[in-house]
């Protein structure tokens, strides 16, 4: 590598807890393709990585929306995205539950305000007649406690990453249902380059963008659980920075 320079890569600690030693192949590949060095620390919590990357450069992310949306504010950019890969926010209950014959305050289980899936969950509630006066929420810490709080009944109902969803065993969805969910596509995680490297975001697209095309990348792609990557420029956040406070 002719580039001795320490550069930082990022990912949403939710997706490393999912496959991490994947991520650190994926950074060995970025390495080689671009060919600089890039450290690759996995941080515990959303919020842990979210303020790493606000305190100190970062080179490469990968950004849940919420974040993504606090990272273009400080001049990251965006440059692709999983394809065909969107967050959307479930609204579930019990089975047994009739939602227009809860007692108000409503309480919901969401697993943060700081992050996207409870600003996606907020705008399915006025189409139930719910406004802010009628609910309580339960921050719980993860979207698996949000559906525990609603099994547990310490909750009427809870915002449901839809990932997670997919993931609950046949026994557990089949206690549960869909009351609202949204489906707009405006929300999905992205990688993005930090502003120390606006001269290289064409080139950070080309690679990633190109993955699909190469057996070694396609083979990260594939043990990651994405299809590919698709390219996306900087309107691509729009929508979803109306949804982030």
């Amino acid at each position: 590598m002719t580039n001795e320079t320490l550069n930082y890569l990022s990912v949403c600690p939710h997706d490393t807890a999912k496959n991490q030693v994947s991520w650190f192949t994926f950074n060995t590949y970025l390495q080689r393709k671009l060919d600089v060095r890039l450290r690759f620390e996995p941080k515990d919590s959303i919020l842990a990585e979210r303020e790493a990357v606000l305190a100190s450069p970062h080179h490469v992310v990968y950004a849940n929306p919420f974040s993504a949306c606090r990272f273009a504010s400080q001049g990251y950019i965006p440059v692709a995205r999983p394809a065909g890969l969107n967050d959307e926010a479930l609204l579930v209950c019990l089975t047994e539950t009739d939602p227009a014959q809860l007692a108000r305050p409503v309480k919901i289980a969401s697993a943060s305000d700081q992050i996207i899936i409870h600003h996606l969950g907020l705008t399915l509630l006025d189409s139930l007649g719910l406004s802010a006066g009628d609910t309580e929420f339960d921050f719980c810490g993860n979207h698996m406690n949000a559906v525990k709080a609603l099994i547990n009944c310490s909750a009427q109902m809870a915002f449901v990453f839809n990932e997670t969803w997919n993931g609950l065993n046949a026994t557990t969805r089949g206690g549960l249902k869909v009351v609202k969910e949204t489906t707009g596509g405006a929300a999905f995680h992205c990688f993005m380059v930090g502003p120390e490297w606006q001269d290289k975001a064409a080139a950070v697209q080309a690679v990633l963008c190109g993955m699909t095309d190469d057996p070694a990348g396609k083979s990260i792609l594939d043990e990651l659980g994405f299809q590919g990557l698709e390219a996306i420029d900087s309107h691509a956040l729009d929508k979803l920075r109306q949804l982030v406070p």
